[in-house]
């Protein structure tokens, strides 16, 4: 787990590689963002229910809940239903999204630190936007 001060919002970077986690903390701080970074679908959801983040970013082949079953726990819980949610995944579109269609982003692996920065971004004006809609 991570912080940084005066950071551009929180992430919830979920992957079961301690490397691919490594990773997406340095590539998301590295952008500003404040990071807490799980191994397992049953940590994530855990942090989800404990704190609120600005993004989620979920991998999806884990062992035990895997990211599309932790996908459709958040979109179903009033508490999380709104977390913006990007897919991170080197297995192809199409079968994430028979598994669970209500991600906002697809990443696939491996992703560069400037699109992973620029994604979140877009995912975090793209919650502000709706919360300032919903007014």
């Amino acid at each position: 787990m991570s912080s940084t001060p005066h950071s551009r919002g929180r992430v919830l970077a979920v992957d079961d590689s301690s490397v691919i986690r490594e990773l997406l903390i340095a590539s998301l701080e590295a952008a500003g963002y404040s990071v807490e970074a799980v191994a397992s679908g049953q940590a994530a959801l855990a942090a989800a229910w404990r704190e609120s983040f600005d993004a989620v970013i979920l991998d999806v082949d884990m062992p035990g809940i895997d990211g599309l079953a932790v996908g459709r726990a958040l979109r179903g819980d009033p508490r999380t239903r709104s977390s913006m949610i990007a897919m991170h995944t080197s297995l192809d579109e199409a079968d994430v999204r028979t598994g669970f269609d209500g991600y906002d982003v697809f990443l696939p692996k491996p992703c560069n630190a400037r699109l992973l920065g620029e994604c979140v971004g877009r995912m975090i004006r793209d919650r502000q936007q709706r919360e300032v809609e919903a007014l």
